[in-house]
């Protein structure tokens, strides 16, 4: 029985399956490996958590930070890309929209604390990107935090 682990072999076998490519005539492999990796900065570009990731440059590498049931989008991206390298944009929209959507999906449960990204290790990775806050004193004359704002009639 196969592992679902997702490795870099499995996708590659995920992108051949979604794009109907069962002969491996029209998509290069080096093209899929690509796109795979191109998935990965994308994560990493939108998931602070994610910014350790690493790309997947053998056949078993597997992209370790990415929690099991969301690693089939990198799969959803690749094969949206080869759909529009044939120009069938409809389908590569489609795969597109999915990933995106997914990626999102994923970002928000990380956001809540609904989903917790671990390291090889088992440590919880967190985003030490401080929250920016706007300073208040030069427009209204306060100091708050924008959870703070005060009521319309209270700045008068």
């Amino acid at each position: 029985m196969p592992t679902l682990e997702m490795n870099r072999q499995q996708l590659v076998q995920r992108v051949r399956s979604m794009t109907r490519d069962f002969a491996e005539s029209i998509f290069r492999a080096n093209d899929i490996y690509d796109w795979i990796n191109e998935a990965i900065s994308r994560f990493a570009q939108v998931i602070p958590e994610l910014s350790g990731l690493e790309f997947l440059h053998s056949d078993k590498d597997v992209p370790k930070l990415i929690p099991l049931r969301y690693r089939h989008l990198l799969a959803v991206y690749a094969a949206s890309r080869c759909f529009g390298q044939d120009e069938r944009h409809y389908q590569a929209s489609t795969y597109m929209n999915e990933f995106e959507v997914k990626l999102d999906e994923l970002k928000t449960a990380i956001e809540n604390g609904e989903v917790v990204i671990e390291d090889e290790d088992g440590n919880p990775v967190t985003s030490d990107i401080p929250v920016d806050y706007v300073d208040l004193e030069p427009y209204w004359g306060i100091r708050a935090k924008p959870t703070e704002l005060p009521d319309a009639e209270e700045v008068e």
